[in-house]
């Protein structure tokens, strides 16, 4: 089968993490890349060492003979760079949030309904090899839910120093937290139990009603040394998120989002108590799978290709001992997608998270704040 050839947009730490989880599969061409502008676009398409560059997307959509493009951009590029090459035949892997609001998602789902098209959103923590062996377990040996629960914790915004384009509602939308990190729990925690969140009271939380915006550009995640001039930010996006759900099924459960508590760097937590047993993972200890019992003593599955069934085997590349995280889980999540559009597969049968799916966790994310705002419980599906 002759390569398939791949566009990235946007370049940042997630655009560079794309292309290098690409380079580790077969049948696969990184062709062109675009940046902020062309001379960004350059620079990345030297430093990725990827032979093309554009000054924007739609030069690239022109120019390049794409199979797939890998949408890395801020959020208020999601919908009208997915949409353009949605359009023209192209086969899209989005970053998520899929689009900043309901009515965006479903004008994308549209166009995919009458075509052949493949199109996924990268909730990656779905293809750590001890959350599909979770997900079995789930299936198999937990029993009936009791109730689920968990938390997604980051530190990096917890000064009024710390800026990012997440914070302007222009480029990221109404949600920040709940929208970047809590749309990855909720993903989480449905993929594993099966069941869809259809109910919830929220409450959201700005602990710094102002921030100090830099007059100079200062990237996601990065430290600076140098001295940095200042503006006054109003902020309008909540850095805090606290949420009572239940399941289609009646079970209760509840999370914590937040990205102001200290010495959480990507601290994501997930556990499902049943009348059998309890299973929890966390993100930032990824290695192992804690399964709690009433009447015998605990365990910790450790990440052994020896010791997992069927696909969360196949998610490892190294004997166990050999530590996995990040980077892999984007790689099975990015391979995924890949062997589903090769195979023409049906999306049904493979992991990766589709667009109808990736619009379950805007319509999740609008709920909250409007749970929030009117300080009652909101039917999502209602």
């Amino acid at each position: 089968m002759a390569n398939l050839k791949v566009g990235i947009i946007g370049t940042g730490f997630v655009g560079a993490a794309h292309v290098e989880a690409l380079r580790r599969l077969n049948n696969v061409e990184v062709r062109a890349v675009v940046a902020s502008s062309l001379e960004s676009s350059k620079k990345a398409a030297e430093k990725l060492e990827v032979p093309n560059y554009y000054a924007d997307y739609q030069e690239m959509l022109a120019e390049e003979e794409l199979d797939v493009i890998h949408n890395c951009t801020p959020n208020n590029l999601h919908f009208p760079v997915n949409k353009a090459f949605l359009e023209a035949g192209v086969h899209v892997f989005s970053e998520k949030p899929l689009v900043m609001n309901s009515e965006k998602a479903e004008e994308l789902l549209k166009i995919i309904e009458s075509s052949q098209i493949y199109a996924g959103v990268n909730y990656n923590y779905r293809h750590y090899p001890l959350v599909k062996e979770m997900q079995n377990k789930v299936k198999e040996e937990v029993g009936k839910f009791f109730h689920v629960r968990g938390y997604y914790l980051q530190d990096w915004m917890l000064f009024d120093t710390d800026y990012s384009w997440r914070i302007d509602p222009e480029k990221g939308g109404k949600s920040r937290v709940v929208a970047d990190i809590g749309s990855h729990f909720c993903d989480l925690l449905q993929y594993l139990t099966g069941k869809k969140i259809t109910r919830l009271i929220a409450n959201t939380k700005i602990v710094h009603p102002e921030r100090k915006k830099p007059l100079s550009e200062i990237k996601s995640f990065a430290q600076s040394d140098q001295e940095v001039e200042y503006e006054t930010y109003e902020v309008e996006t909540e850095d805090y998120a606290s949420i009572l759900f239940e399941l289609e099924d009646g079970t209760a459960g509840n999370f914590t989002v937040s990205q102001v508590d200290a010495g959480h760097k990507n601290d994501l937590f997930v556990e499902i108590s049943g009348s059998k047993k309890s299973l929890s993972w966390s993100q930032e200890n990824a290695n192992q799978l804690f399964i709690g019992y009433r009447d015998q003593a605990n365990q910790n599955l450790v990440r052994d290709p020896a010791l997992l069934d069927g696909k969360a085997a196949e998610r490892c590349y190294y004997p166990g001992g050999h530590i996995e995280g990040w980077s892999e889980g984007l790689k099975n999540s990015i391979k995924d997608f890949y062997e589903c559009l090769e195979a023409s597969g049906d999306p049904a049968d493979y992991d990766f998270a589709t667009f109808a799916e990736g619009a379950v966790e805007v319509k999740i994310t609008e709920a909250i704040l409007k749970s929030s705002k009117e300080e009652k419980w909101v039917e999502i599906y209602k």
